[in-house]
């Protein structure tokens, strides 16, 4: 019996596993087939996405939570519109 995937990619129909996901970005196992992995991986892109946008763009730390957390925001509409 497969486990189901609940990354974003795979409920798109994608053939992905959400263990590479897991691997791919340090994430705890236990999020693996279950739909907290996308609550981990929304949260994990946010820390990266503040990251980049205060170093590749030069946006000040406030600035860059703002728009890290408008783009989570925005994946994770899309992501609930995928679960139902």
């Amino acid at each position: 019996m497969s486990k189901k995937n609940y990354n974003a990619m795979a409920l798109r129909g994608i053939a992905i596993d959400d263990m590479e996901f897991v691997k791919q970005f340090g994430l705890d196992p236990a999020v693996a087939y279950t739909p907290e992995l996308n609550t981990t991986l929304l949260n994990r892109m946010y820390d990266l996405n503040v990251s980049s946008l205060q170093s590749e763009s030069g946006l000040a730390e406030k600035d860059a939570r703002r728009e890290a957390g408008r783009m989570r925001a925005n994946a994770k509409r899309e992501i609930e519109s995928l679960l139902k």
